[in-house]
């Protein structure tokens, strides 16, 4: 128990410094993408070589990983061993087992013991103990069930708000989100609807300019948290397991209201065949 409970104050330790904490805060709102040295210095304003120091002691305690991509190195949060850490300080503990407590809290799911614990998984679990503290993810019920491609673009959707200087995430950024990541059934469907990232880019920014700057968390409009809501009934509608970019894609069609039908319905797309599109693929997979 010493060892392990040395291990994990070695973590705290690492992360007992503000440019650390600022760091981490950075690479957890832009997982799982995570971000480059340049862009994390752009950010914080801190010299490079201070930069890197900081870098190499999260490293050197796992809670962050890097990866080369052409002249590139990213920096992305570790989820193992912030879930291991967050299991370490749950285990045992009254609020990790409710039926352990005296009064009469309505039980919470302990999602240490449950099997194919994911890092969704715990972002939810975490919101149902503390609130919605992760108001910049937005985090519908079901969000575990959320794919990898999913959940990239989400991070896609914030990395749009950067790009223009916005201070929220709408829906029309998840429309960009949802092109820009290239591979998954709904960028498939708009780019056989004659959709390009650029010229989608040149539409929104035509309808609602550029902002002045971006904070650190970046919140979603009521419309964009809608869709994400809608994107899980749509699941559950469908009867699928999961909610992939397909669902996120018939959200934005049925919220309506928002800037990205706008912007879709502008650049000659009939709303109704786009759904039936999607409808028929989901019927036929």
């Amino acid at each position: 128990m010493e060892s392990s409970t040395a291990k994990y104050a070695d973590l705290f330790a690492a992360l007992a410094s503000e440019p650390r904490l600022e760091i981490m805060r950075l690479l957890f709102a832009t997982y799982p993408q995570g971000m480059i040295v340049s862009d994390i210095q752009a950010k914080l304003q801190i010299p490079n070589s201070t930069l890197s120091h900081h870098l190499e002691k999260l490293r050197q305690e796992h809670l962050i990983s890097s990866r080369k991509e052409k002249q590139y190195i990213w920096y992305a949060v570790n989820t193992k061993t912030i879930e291991e850490l967050l299991a370490f300080l749950f285990n045992g503990c009254a609020i990790a087992n409710p039926r352990s407590r005296q009064d009469k809290l309505d039980p919470v799911r302990n999602p240490f013991t449950e099997a194919g614990f994911m890092f969704e998984g715990f972002l939810n679990s975490i919101e149902s103990l503390f609130g919605s503290v992760f108001d910049r993810i937005v985090l519908p019920r079901g969000f575990e069930r959320f794919t990898q491609k999913a959940t990239q673009v989400i991070a896609l959707a914030q990395d749009e708000s950067r790009r223009l200087g916005h201070q929220y995430v709408g829906t029309e950024q998840l429309l960009l989100g949802l092109l820009g990541e290239g591979t998954g059934t709904a960028a498939q469907i708009l780019l056989a609807e004659g959709l390009n990232v650029e010229n989608l880019r040149i539409e929104v920014e035509k309808r609602i300019g550029r902002g002045k700057g971006t904070p650190l968390d970046i919140p979603f409009t009521p419309r964009a948290k809608r869709v994400l809501e809608l994107s899980v009934e749509q699941s559950q509608r469908l009867g699928d397991q999961y909610i992939g970019t397909e669902h996120l894609l018939l959200g934005i069609l049925r919220e309506r209201g928002g800037m990205a039908v706008r912007v879709l319905e502008s650049l000659g797309v009939n709303l109704y065949s786009l759904e039936q599109r999607i409808l028929r693929w989901n019927g036929s997979h």
